[in-house]
């Protein structure tokens, strides 16, 4: 990202030393709107990591759906707001019961009914870019 920023302003100066007056004006805002919008992509794009261990695995059609316990290792435990395992879905993976893994939150559904498995998950994460560690 700061490759992304420093590339912009340089482009921007060569810009700006090369130009009339009118064409600066039109120049500088033009790269601008380019930084800003390369800035809201960026941001749009990271997203935190979850972590955890799988507890359980069912594949059906395209995706295997795990339950996980997630990892809350270095994370402030407010009392009261109990952490459970709960269901992501994620492109068919080979990862079984007791393997590491972490995964980013696409999406976050309610009553989710899947009809290959015939069952309704209270709540279920769509998830992207699954790592796993196979159980030692």
């Amino acid at each position: 990202m700061k490759k992304i920023k420093i590339l912009l302003i340089s482009l921007t100066v060569i810009a700006l030393t090369h130009c009339t007056n009118s064409e600066q004006e039109g120049s500088q805002q033009q790269l601008i709107d380019t930084l800003m919008t390369t800035e809201q992509q960026s941001a749009e794009q990271v997203k935190p990591f979850y972590q955890g261990t799988i507890l359980e695995t069912i594949d059906a059609g395209g995706y295997t759906y795990l339950r996980i316990k997630e990892n809350l290792e270095g994370h402030h435990h407010v009392e009261g707001h109990e952490h459970k395992d709960f269901w992501i879905a994620v492109e068919r993976t080979p990862a079984k019961v007791g393997d590491k893994v972490r995964f980013q939150k696409e999406l976050v559904t309610e009553q989710f009914y899947s009809k290959i498995l015939d069952r309704t998950f209270d709540e279920l994460m769509f998830a992207s870019n699954l790592q796993h560690r196979v159980k030692d």
